[in-house]
C-alpha cells in the first residue's frame, strides 16, 4: 500500500474542495486583509475595484475590492471577490484582465486573451452577461453605448497583423450593434465633443509601429480624421478643456517614450500643444492636475527606474516631480499603475512585483504620507472607484423584480409659486433632504400624491429602481399631473444616463422634444434664463435674459410664503421656454382664463385619462444643439415648468407632478 504524504493529502483535499465548489456552487470565499483603521470616506466614494491581469496563459485574471465604507472603522481589502460572487463560473474571469470601468449600475471588465468583455453588477460584482470580442483591449462610453478597442487578430508578433477595430455595444442589451476599422493594434480611447479618439500602437508589427490617432464621429460612426502623433501609442485621456493626453511607448530601445498634449485650434485641425520627455505608463487627470507615473522599460539591478509627478493642465507645465518621499517607495519593484482619488486626491500605487505571484497596493495621503499597504492578486493593473458600498460576504438574495412605478425623488428645486411650501408641506427645520423625502412619499410608487414645481424653471428629478429601456417605436414611460380641460400647465422632460456610475443625477442631460418645436418653432425660446429674488411674504420679483422683469404675485387663496423656504435666494433656472398657452375667453372685467394643451410631449399638459398624451419616447431626445441623440436607456428623469406667465386671479402657471410609470414593466410588479 502506497503512503500519501501530508503535503500530497493537503493538495488533494484542496483540489477536491475546488471541484466541489464549482459542481455544487459552494462559495470560494475571498481572502481578506484589514490594513488600517479609518473613518468612512465622506466624499461619497465607498469602494475601489482593482482588476488584476494574472500572468498570460494562466487564466488567473481576477477582481479585488477595497471597502472604503469602513462602517466598523476598518478598511478591508478583498482578493478575488469575483470568484466569491460567481461560484458557477468555472474559469472565473479568464486570461489577462486589461481594463475596468463602471457605467451606470454596471461593472465592465475587459479580459484580453479570453476574447471577452464581462459585465457584472457594480453593487455586488455578480455577473450579468458577456460580450465576445476578439483580442479586446480598452473601453469608452457615450450615450448608452460601450466602445471596445480590439486587435482583432490573435496574440502574435507579425508584420501581417491586421488592422484593428472598435466595436459598438448596447450597454443595456449587451449586444454588438456595429464595428469600424481603425489603425493597427488600437489601445485606449477618449470621447470629446461627440467624437471617439483611438490611440493606435501597431505593437504586433515591430518595428513598423503605428503613429496615429483615429477619429470617429459617433453620430455617423464613421472615421473622419487620422492624426499623426508618435510611434506605439497607448494611453489616451481627455481633460476638461477637450485636449487629449496621449502617451507613446517608443520602441523600447533607442526611441524613448513621451507624453503628448493634443488640441484642436480652430479649423486648423489637431496640433501638439506640449510634449513631455516622460515615458508615462499611467496617468490620472483630476481637475487641473495630471498625475503620472513614468517608468523605464529597462531594469537596473532587478528593479525598474521610475518616477511620479504632477503636470498643471492649464499651464502645461510640470509642477512636481514626485508624489511622495516616503521610504516605503523603495519596496516597490515594478510600479504598474497609479490610481488617484477624484475628490480627496489620496493615491494608490500598484506594484506587479515579479509578474508571477501576488502584487501589492501602496496607499498614500494627498501630501505623500505613506498610510498602508496590502497584498493583491497577481499583477494589479487598473482600478475604478464606486459610490456604492458592497458587503464583503457572499450575497444570496434573489434579484428583486423591477417595479413599474417611480422609485425615488433625487432632487426637488421648485421655483416660487402659490403652492410652494404646501405641495409638499414645508415644516420648520426641513432642508433639501427632507423635502426630497416628502416628494418621494407623495409621488413614489403608485401613491398618487401631488407636488408642485412652481413657476418657470422649478424642477423635480427622479428615478426608477432600474434603467428605463428605449424600445424603438414604443412609448417608454408615463408621467402624470393634474391637468384637465382648459388647464394645461406644461412641463418639459429631460433624461440622463448615469454615465459616471455614481448614482447621482450629475451627468449630461437631454431634452425630450415636444410638439411645440414643430407647431410653433418661431415662438420657442431656447437657452432661456430667469432669476428670482427673495421678498418675504410679498410678490416675488424676477428678471430674465430677454430683458424682461415681472413678479410671481400673491393671491388671496394661498397665504404662505411663495419662495421655497429651505432654499437660499436668488434662484436661477435655464432651459426651454414654451410659447404662451393662455388666453382670456371672457372680458377684462370678467376674465375667463383657458390654458390650451400642446399636442404631445409635455407633463401636466393633457388629462391623465389620456395615457398616450401623458407618455414619452426616449427617441425624442435632443442635445443642446437640438440634434437627435440615440439613448439605449435612461437612469434619471427630470421635469421642469416650461411656462412663464401670470393668469390673473388663477395665478402663475405651475407644473404639477403626481407620479410616473415605466411602460415596459407589467403593472403587477
Amino acid at each position: 500500500m502506497n503512503r500519501i504524504s501530508i503535503t500530497q493529502l493537503s493538495i488533494l483535499l484542496a483540489l477536491l474542495l475546488v471541484a466541489s465548489c464549482r459542481e455544487d456552487e459552494l462559495v470560494m470565499m475571498s481572502d481578506r486583509q484589514q490594513p488600517a483603521t479609518a473613518t468612512a470616506d465622506e466624499s461619497g466614494i465607498r469602494g475601489l475595484y482593482i482588476l488584476c491581469e494574472g500572468n498570460m496563459g494562466s487564466n488567473k485574471a481576477s477582481v479585488d475590492y477595497l471597502d472604503l465604507a469602513a462602517e466598523n472603522g476598518t478598511v478591508t481589502y478583498y482578493r478575488n471577490i469575483f470568484a466569491e460572487r460567481n461560484p458557477s463560473e468555472v474559469k472565473e474571469l479568464g486570461d489577462v484582465g486589461n481594463d475596468i470601468k463602471i457605467y451606470g449600475e454596471r461593472l465592465w471588465l475587459v479580459i484580453n486573451c479570453s476574447n471577452k468583455v464581462e459585465v457584472a453588477s457594480a453593487a455586488d460584482c455578480k455577473k450579468i452577461g458577456k460580450i465576445d470580442i476578439p483580442n479586446c483591449r480598452y473601453l469608452a462610453f457615450d450615450k448608452g453605448f460601450a466602445y471596445v478597442s480590439s486587435y482583432v487578430g490573435p496574440v502574435m508578433m507579425s508584420g501581417d497583423a491586421p488592422l484593428g477595430r472598435v466595436y459598438k455595444v448596447d450597454t443595456l442589451t449587451l449586444q454588438k450593434v456595429d464595428s469600424i476599422t481603425v489603425g493597427y493594434q488600437p489601445e485606449e480611447m477618449a470621447v470629446v465633443d461627440g467624437r471617439l479618439f483611438v490611440a493606435n500602437s501597431g505593437g504586433y508589427r515591430v518595428p513598423h509601429y503605428d503613429h496615429t490617432v483615429t477619429v470617429i464621429d459617433l453620430a455617423t460612426f464613421t472615421v473622419v480624421e487620422t492624426i499623426e502623433v508618435a510611434p506605439n501609442l497607448h494611453r489616451c485621456r481627455a481633460d476638461k478643456h477637450g485636449r487629449l493626453w496621449v502617451t507613446s511607448r517608443g520602441d523600447y530601445e533607442t526611441m524613448p517614450g513621451r507624453l503628448y498634449v493634443m488640441e484642436q485650434r480652430g479649423t486648423g485641425g489637431w496640433t501638439t500643444a506640449a510634449t513631455f520627455d516622460l515615458s508615462v505608463t499611467d496617468l490620472s487627470i483630476i481637475g487641473d492636475s495630471v498625475y503620472y507615473i513614468s517608468s523605464s522599460p529597462i531594469q537596473q539591478n532587478g528593479k525598474t527606474d521610475w518616477s511620479t509627478g504632477i503636470i498643471d493642465v492649464n499651464k502645461l507645465e510640470t509642477v512636481s516631480t514626485h508624489l511622495s518621499e516616503a521610504k516605503e517607495l523603495t519596496a516597490i519593484e515594478r510600479p504598474y499603475a497609479l490610481i488617484v482619488h477624484p475628490i480627496n486626491r489620496d493615491f494608490y500605487l500598484l506594484d506587479a512585483k515579479n509578474y508571477l505571484s501576488s502584487g501589492q497596493m501602496f496607499h498614500f495621503a494627498a501630501d505623500g504620507t505613506f498610510l498602508w499597504k496590502v497584498w493583491t492578486s497577481d499583477i494589479p493593473a487598473c482600478g475604478v472607484f464606486t459610490s456604492k458600498a458592497i458587503s464583503g460576504g457572499q450575497t444570496t438574495e434573489e434579484t428583486p423584480k423591477q417595479q413599474r412605478y417611480l422609485y425615488a425623488v433625487d432632487e426637488y428645486v421648485p421655483a416660487p409659486g402659490q403652492f410652494v411650501n404646501l405641495l409638499p408641506k414645508y415644516e420648520e427645520g426641513d432642508d433639501a433632504t427632507t423635502m426630497v423625502a416628502k416628494c418621494t412619499e407623495a409621488i413614489g410608487g403608485n401613491r398618487g400624491g401631488t407636488i408642485t414645481l412652481g413657476s418657470y424653471g422649478g424642477y423635480v428629478t427622479f428615478h426608477f429602481d432600474h434603467p428605463v429601456k428605449n424600445i424603438e417605436g414604443e412609448y417608454d414611460f408615463l408621467i402624470t399631473g393634474n391637468a384637465h380641460s382648459g388647464n394645461a400647465e406644461p412641463g418639459v422632460v429631460m433624461v440622463a444616463i448615469d454615465e459616471n456610475g455614481n448614482g447621482k443625477p450629475d451627468d449630461t442631460w437631454y431634452e425630450l422634444r415636444g410638439s411645440a418645436d414643430e407647431e410653433q418653432p418661431q415662438k420657442m425660446v431656447y437657452d432661456y434664463s430667469i432669476t428670482y429674488q427673495t421678498n418675504a411674504m410679498g410678490n416675488i420679483p424676477w428678471t430674465d435674459n430677454q430683458g424682461r422683469t415681472g413678479e410671481v404675485k400673491r393671491n388671496a387663496y394661498h397665504q404662505q410664503e411663495y419662495f421655497p423656504a429651505w432654499l437660499k435666494g436668488p434662484l436661477t433656472f435655464t432651459g426651454t421656454l414654451l410659447p404662451s398657452n393662455v388666453m382670456n375667453r371672457g372680458s377684462e372685467e370678467t376674465p375667463y382664463w383657458v390654458l390650451n394643451p400642446f399636442s404631445y410631449g409635455y407633463v401636466d399638459n393633457l388629462p391623465n385619462s389620456d395615457r398616450e398624451g401623458c407618455s414619452f419616447k426616449i427617441d425624442w431626445a435632443v442635445d443642446r444643439d437640438r440634434q437627435p441623440v440615440h439613448l439605449t436607456h435612461v437612469d434619471f428623469i427630470r421635469v421642469y415648468c416650461a411656462e412663464n406667465q401670470e393668469c390673473g386671479w388663477i395665478g402663475e402657471t405651475s407644473t404639477e407632478v403626481t407620479g410616473a410609470e415605466d411602460l415596459h414593466v407589467p403593472a403587477t410588479n
